[in-house]
């Protein structure tokens, strides 16, 4: 089974056993369901323990759950720094979005000279409300490039692995 991480368990909240967590996904709401079932892996221990969500409270960049399992504080607490996981093949992303996993390792390209190799996507950042695809040129170079569809972002083949973008003057 391959897991994706939706976050991280910073510390219990309260005492009837919820958690506040750093967030790592876009759709919380979805993932986090009541009755959905979620894994809290220990990534130095590689201990892992399903669990149902029982509550789901969004806060921005964190959020707040409680797990079925542990109805009160002390149940908790030992899972601080745990990671949030989800079969990957359970977490649907809707049309028009994408993981940033996926993003990675695309090689970007000129969308009006197909020939034209701008680099590798090397990470996925997010600034404000702007999400950037770091691209690593052939000299090394990163560049930053908006993830904005029609203005920057002109067409992703996940299955290929190609991203074609309209460079604008300034863009590298």
């Amino acid at each position: 089974m391959e897991y994706i991480t939706l976050g991280y368990i910073l510390k219990p909240f309260g005492l009837k056993g919820e958690v506040r967590c750093k967030s790592l996904t876009s759709f919380g709401s979805i993932r986090f369901k009541k009755g959905t079932t979620v894994s809290l892996h220990n990534e130095k221990t590689d201990e892992r323990v399903d669990v149902t969500i029982a509550k789901y409270r969004d806060s921005g960049d964190y959020y707040f759950l409680a797990f079925a399992e542990f109805p009160d504080i002390n149940l908790v607490e030992k899972y601080k720094g745990f990671a949030i996981e989800m079969d990957k093949s359970l977490a649907t992303v809707p049309d028009g979005f994408y993981r940033y996993d996926d993003l990675i390792g695309c090689k970007v390209i000129d969308y009006l000279d197909e020939n034209r190799i701008i680099g590798n996507v090397i990470d996925v950042v997010k600034y404000s409300v702007t999400m950037n695809l770091v691209v690593e040129t052939e000299d090394k170079k990163n560049v930053y490039v908006p993830f904005k569809k029609e203005l920057f972002i002109k067409n992703v083949d996940l299955e290929k692995k190609v991203i074609s973008i309209n460079v604008m003057e300034g863009l590298l």
